[in-house]
């Protein structure tokens, strides 16, 4: 068996430091990066649902300060709660037009919460702002109050 040598102790510290440092990197880069406990955020935001959408339509999000991975809080009237594909969404209207609207991804915990809401009860919610197409988009959202 040439070519087949014992690691000595100083080979063994580096081989067990480079997968140390591996399996760190791994963790750190396979970690969702919207993690964020929106709980102990403070909202950067406060805006109610009307005046977020008109903004957005305007395409002046910049002039309130709104842009992606922002926790914001708004208050709105519910058009709509649904429970698709076992996730928790609650639907903001802004009046009587079916688009655009506020979609509020709720995170898991929220289900004792919303059980009770209905269409038109006016809620006030936080959560991290992702973007807007058709609609503004919302994820990790938690009922601030009723």
């Amino acid at each position: 068996m040439r070519g087949t040598k014992k690691i000595g102790v100083f080979g063994k510290v580096i081989l067990t430091s480079i997968l140390l440092v591996m399996g760190l990197c791994l963790i750190w880069f396979t970690l969702p990066l919207n993690s964020e406990n929106v709980y102990n955020k403070d909202p950067e935001l406060y805006i109610n649902a009307h005046n977020l959408i008109t903004k957005l339509e305007l395409n002046a999000s910049e002039s309130i300060g709104l842009v992606s991975e922002k926790v914001v809080e708004i208050t709105g009237a519910i058009k709509e709660v649904n429970n698709r594909n076992n996730r928790i969404t609650i639907i903001l209207g802004t009046g009587d037009r079916e688009h655009p609207s506020i979609i509020c991804d709720m995170a898991d915990d929220q289900r004792d919460y919303i059980k009770h809401l209905s269409a038109n009860d006016t809620i006030v919610v936080k959560g991290i702002y992702k973007g807007f197409l058709k609609d503004a988009i919302f994820l990790n959202c938690i009922v601030i109050h009723e």
